[in-house]
């Protein structure tokens, strides 16, 4: 599938507003209203939009981030998916890249506080079959730019 510059409107429109009706997608886009949900619906088979999600506003919840860089004991493949399928099940950890250099993995938790990361931190460290030779973690004090989308005009620059 090509990214014309349509289909391009369409994923940052979508970006920002994933609510917006087909109509005022159309509009916007300047496509008929069954040429654009046909796009849509195209993008979203071929993976390119995956998900329609909602951005929860976490200054209204009592909250804590943390950003936690893992250092595995061993890096080979049995290691990684034994620490994947752990982390998999915990659900304060929210996301996770593997990452190159000094750590192997990068986690983000969204814990009610402090003291509930301590207690899960402590609970993934104390698992041998994690294989966790070393943790550090960075709170969050203050968000200063919020994501707002992906840089589309760039990604998908010939």
């Amino acid at each position: 599938m090509k990214i014309d510059r349509h289909n391009l409107r369409i994923l940052q429109a979508l970006q920002t507003n994933a609510r917006i009706s087909n109509l005022n997608l159309s509009e916007q886009i300047g496509l008929s209203e069954s040429a654009c949900l046909a796009r849509v619906k195209r993008l979203t088979s071929e993976r390119y939009i995956r998900a329609f999600l909602a951005e929860i506003n976490l200054d209204k919840v009592r909250h804590a981030e943390f950003y936690v860089n893992v250092a595995l004991k061993r890096q080979d493949a049995r290691t990684s998916e034994n620490f994947r399928h752990i982390i998999n099940d915990i659900p304060q950890i929210v996301s996770c890249v593997k990452m190159s250099g000094e750590f192997d993995y990068m986690l983000r938790f969204i814990c009610p506080d402090a003291t509930d990361f301590n207690v899960v931190s402590e609970q993934l460290l104390a698992n041998e079959a994690a294989a966790i030779s070393r943790m550090t973690s960075h709170l969050v004090i203050e968000k200063t730019q919020r994501f707002t989308g992906y840089p589309l005009e760039l990604l998908f620059k010939d």
